[in-house]
């Protein structure tokens, strides 16, 4: 489910709590229309998570480098509290984009 304003979707986050941390399922493009929105969501998460931080973002679309970015600085954000972001699911195409920018080895990304 997402909300659309000006014709720009904003990406659903739904929160799971486990054992293993909490589990962040996006829904949706991440885009530089949409970071700023997902960017306020996703911060109070990882200020309030004590544990690791699990991104699911296997029906999440990284559209540009926007995006990326939003993922490494919620990574390093998490890295200042002493906590860890670890990529659960990823599409074939971010995860191209990772491998790419070699930014696999900064989010302990796991799929």
């Amino acid at each position: 489910m997402t909300v659309t304003t000006l014709a720009h979707p904003i990406p659903a986050v739904e929160t799971y709590h486990s054992a293993d941390g909490v589990l962040v399922k996006v829904t949706g493009r991440i885009d530089v229309h949409s970071v700023a929105d997902l960017r306020r969501r996703l911060h109070p998460i990882i200020d309030d998570t004590p544990g690791p931080l699990l991104l699911d973002l296997g029906d999440a679309v990284i559209a540009d480098g926007t995006a990326l970015g939003l993922l490494l600085e919620c990574h390093r954000r998490g890295l200042r509290r002493g906590q860890e972001m670890r990529l659960v699911a990823l599409d074939e195409r971010g995860r191209r984009l990772l491998r790419r920018l070699a930014l696999r080895r900064h989010t302990a990304a796991v799929w």
